[in-house]
């Protein structure tokens, strides 16, 4: 037998707004790292990477609330190895570790 769902017995919110918002702020995030100078790429690339795995934390816990998070939970669940919904705390460790190195290593710390 399996462990429910954190949000298994909440009702599922379509959450437009929430959703696009987060997609936005991917989306301005990309497009700064676009624009950036070489010198700042670096940071602003690990505030992406921290973004993201913000969402994959968001994921796990928040899933109910908006159809964003409820693909990045699909993709925990369909698309990783081992195929479970506790993979968003992998990627979420992998995504805040990758973005705090890119952040030191843009401020010559690393």
């Amino acid at each position: 037998m399996t462990a429910p769902r954190p949000d298994s017995d909440l009702p599922q919110e379509r959450g437009e707004i929430l959703g696009y918002s987060l997609i936005a702020i991917l989306a301005a995030l990309t497009l700064l790292a676009f624009r950036a100078p070489a010198s700042e790429k670096p940071m602003v690339m690990g505030a992406y990477l921290i973004a993201w795995g913000l969402m994959f934390l968001g994921s796990y816990f928040l899933s109910h609330k908006t159809f964003f998070l409820r693909g990045l939970r699909w993709f925990c669940v369909n698309w990783s190895v081992p195929g479970t919904p506790k993979m968003a705390f992998f990627y979420f460790a992998v995504m805040t570790v990758m973005g705090i190195v890119s952040i030191l290593s843009g401020l010559g710390w690393v």
